[in-house]
């Protein structure tokens, strides 16, 4: 899908050179990043959507929930889920590997 980017701290992207325009182009990344990483409830008009991904950090063992969690969110926002992993790195952070693009949560 096309639409507005956004960089790694969530704020929008403007095209250079020339500047003044919001850069645009494929979103997919950021789309399931920003379903995986949000709460339900933080999209007003969704209010359903979100795998609160952030929550699984501390939870061993809870791999499978958040592996159905993501299935269920993409699916439900039309994506199709061929490839899941995770895994807790040494610093704390959740590494997760979706349909081969991999998305780091932190808390």
């Amino acid at each position: 899908m096309t639409d507005i980017l956004v960089d790694t701290a969530n704020d929008l992207l403007i095209a250079l050179p020339g500047g003044g325009d919001f850069a645009v182009g494929d979103s997919t990344v950021q789309e399931v990043e920003s379903i995986i990483t949000s709460y339900p409830g933080w999209w007003k008009e969704y209010p359903l959507v979100g795998c609160a991904a952030p929550n699984y950090l501390h939870s061993p063992g809870a791999g499978q929930q958040l592996s159905n969690s993501i299935n269920q969110q993409l699916k439900l926002d039309g994506k199709t889920l061929t490839s899941f992993s995770s895994s807790i790195n040494a610093d704390g952070t959740l590494t997760i590997n979706v349909n081969g693009q991999s998305i780091e949560v932190t808390g």
